[in-house]
């Protein structure tokens, strides 16, 4: 792994997080060749590396905001990554979705889902979001929605390494500075398949939802969709970033109600990889990503986590972002200051900005006015 001090210059997060990527791969690395003499490992930071809201995932020796790649001679699968899907869809729309995209209209089918199926509605947890915005290049209206499948979650049937779910009796773990926990032979083959299977299912999840909320009132001209935590082959795993080829559009989130920047990677920057596959693809953020007002002292004992002080149970489901420590990273300039600290490790050019009107999330629902912030009255 090679990598500066921090992509985003003296980020408190990413000086503590890129030494500890390191060491996961080492360790990684000593693990996977138990397994098989020759096997390899990679992890390469995109520049949104953050603390990541899984206290499981960061005992574990990951982050958010990387890219894990593997060689192994027999199926293998580091299951800390605490793999699932999260996906980006943009549905340009026809018109205004003002009158459709309204708190009760949200609201009605969230209780129309919740309680006739088995979907687990997620829109309105961690940094996951529906919200209406304009692209300030014309003027055209989208709907957009981040979210996961959470059904594969933290259930038997899921991909989250919880204690009794169906993978559990095959993982292998292997103590030491910082434990590390592989899945290993046929599950592991069956965890690979059952991820790409749900980069599709994602997709119609959030096509269903958009379906749903228009209810034909607001016609759909295109739509687009990107993930942004996956497992791109069965040897891979990405962690809340892109991976993209050159001059490929996506959208990089920023802070709630703030525009959204359409930006377009481009060669010669850090974040430039040969996978281990053998293609060149770039590793970029997929927002701002989160980090620490404090630096960063994280130790471990069995079963717990204990960072700047306080502890956590490493259990499914347990969260790091209401750490007092643990904040958005801001940018007081917005998406041009952003890039412009990322450069270096980023290169690319801002096509556009979408400028959110309505949003609903974690924080509830809130219309915005021209600067993002809530509109009068909302």
């Amino acid at each position: 792994m090679s990598a500066p001090d921090a992509m985003v210059e003296d980020d408190r997060a990413q000086r503590f997080l890129i030494p500890y990527l390191q060491q996961t791969e080492r360790l990684l690395r000593n693990a996977l060749r138990t397994l098989d003499r020759r096997a390899d490992c990679r992890v390469s930071p995109a520049a949104d590396l953050g603390i990541p809201y899984d206290a499981l995932r960061l005992a574990g020796g990951f982050a958010t905001g990387c890219l894990v790649e593997w060689e192994c001679g027999v199926p293998v699968v580091p299951v800390d990554t605490t793999m699932n899907i999260d996906t980006s869809s943009i549905f340009w729309l026809d018109g205004d979705p003002a009158e459709v995209f309204t708190e009760k209209a949200v609201n009605t089918l969230r209780g129309r889902i919740c309680e006739n199926s088995s979907y687990e509605w997620n829109f309105d947890r961690g940094n996951h979001f529906i919200l209406t915005c304009r692209r300030e290049t014309d003027g055209r209206y989208a709907l957009l929605l981040h979210s996961n499948e959470k059904e594969f979650k933290d259930q038997f049937n899921g991909l989250c390494p919880t204690p009794e779910n169906w993978f559990a009796d095959s993982v292998l773990t292997f103590d030491g500075e910082r434990r590390i926990r592989l899945l290993v032979g046929k599950k592991a083959e069956l965890f690979a398949d059952l991820a790409q299977m749900l980069l599709r299912f994602n997709i119609l999840r959030h096509r269903f939802v958009a379906t749903m909320l228009l209810d034909g009132r607001i016609g759909t001209v295109d739509e687009y969709h990107k993930h942004h935590y996956f497992m791109p082959t069965p040897a891979s795993a990405v962690i809340g970033c892109y991976l993209c080829e050159p001059d490929e559009e996506v959208p990089v989130f920023s802070a709630p109600g703030r525009p959204i920047a359409m930006f377009r990677p481009s060669v010669g920057g850090l974040n430039s990889v040969r996978l281990l596959t053998g293609e060149d693809r770039l590793v970029v953020p997929h927002g701002w990503g989160t980090s620490t007002s404090r630096p960063l002292d994280v130790t471990q004992s069995p079963g717990r986590l204990t960072l700047n002080g306080r502890a956590y149970d490493l259990a499914p489901g347990v969260s790091l972002l209401e750490h007092p420590d643990v904040t958005p990273r801001l940018f007081a300039g917005g998406t041009r200051e952003f890039l412009a600290a990322i450069r270096k490790h980023t290169p690319g050019r801002l096509v556009t900005e979408l400028v959110q009107t309505a949003s609903y999330s974690r924080h509830g629902f809130v219309r915005h006015g021209p600067g993002g912030d809530p509109a009068d009255g909302a």
